[in-house]
């Protein structure tokens, strides 16, 4: 069988992730042996790269850089057809690392946390997301409102967000967040649920989750596991400011349902659309529709948790 094969994004974390990864590439040896090593610094030749590697008879894939590089993998592989061959590890080299999460404190090499371990391979649902520009995948969580306008507009890379950066990236992503929380207007959308009648909202905030952790130190409280076979629905609706700004103070510790203003549920298909255009937040990426499609593969691919 031929060697673990990594994909470093050495310009993840905002230009970082080189230096990250070589403090962790000789730990990571430690942890799985020799291994090859392929970088990408576009994402337009991922798949060709993914292909490749496939080709070569490589059958554990590691992304070496944050969740956007995790998602842009498995998207290669789901769009080859070919995501059933492999198992998808991780080292951590981005800001949030939400893949990762729960952190396990021995499982670090060079400061970067590790998904490696062949003890803990399993297989994971992944979210199918349907929009009029085609279809993406995530394993993570999705988002509409105010999580994926802050991260829609902290990818918009203007000067004010380019100039915090410098002096520090978590400055700059709480300036956004901090900017999207004063400013934003909540989304009359229409959502439908399973074969429930559809129901209208004034959307502050909805998440779309397999894992509840998000956006650094948020997280919900619905229960869910990888593979259950099902996505939990988390909505926020006709939040004030200060209302939205509470409900992300208790997000931010771990609680969500039963707060006014909140839904907390389950469902396997999840329907959405709006009279406008609004962010959609996957795994860190950004798109912009007025409707989208929710529903799961069911244990599409196998994972290091």
């Amino acid at each position: 069988m031929a060697r673990p094969l990594v994909l470093l994004n050495p310009g993840c974390n905002y230009g970082t992730g080189r230096r990250r990864w070589d403090k962790a590439g000789t730990g990571l040896r430690g942890r799985i042996g020799d291994f090859d090593l392929v970088e990408f610094g576009r994402r337009d030749i991922v798949k060709e790269v993914v292909a490749r590697g496939l080709d070569s008879g490589a059958r554990f894939l590691i992304a070496a850089g944050g969740d956007g590089t995790v998602n842009v993998i498995l998207n290669a592989l789901l769009e080859l057809g070919r995501a059933g061959e492999i198992t998808l590890g991780a080292v951590g080299l981005g800001s949030s690392n939400d893949f990762h999460k729960p952190f396990r404190k021995g499982d670090y090499a060079g400061g970067c946390s590790l998904r490696v371990s062949p003890d803990r391979v399993r297989p994971v649902d992944v979210i199918r997301i349907e929009l009029p520009s085609g279809v993406r995948y995530c394993l993570l969580n999705a988002s509409i409102g105010v999580t994926a306008e802050a991260n829609d507009y902290f990818n918009s890379r203007s000067g004010f967000i380019r100039a915090l950066q410098w002096a520090s990236v978590d400055a700059a992503v709480n300036a956004a967040a901090l900017r999207t929380l004063l400013w934003f207007r909540n989304i009359p959308l229409r959502i439908k649920v399973d074969d429930a009648d559809d129901s209208e909202f004034e959307v502050s905030n909805m998440g779309v989750i397999k894992r509840p952790n998000f956006a650094g130190s948020l997280c919900y409280d619905t229960p869910i596991a990888p593979d259950d076979g099902r996505l939990g629905v988390n909505v926020a609706y006709g939040l004030s400011v200060f209302g939205r700004i509470g409900t992300f103070a208790a997000v931010s510790r771990g609680r969500f349902s039963g707060r006014p203003g909140t839904r907390a549920g389950y469902a396997t298909r999840v329907e959405v659309s709006g009279p406008r255009d609004f962010a959609v937040e996957f795994d860190g990426e950004v798109i912009r529709t007025d409707r989208v499609l929710f529903t799961l593969v069911p244990k599409g691919i196998k994972v290091c948790l």
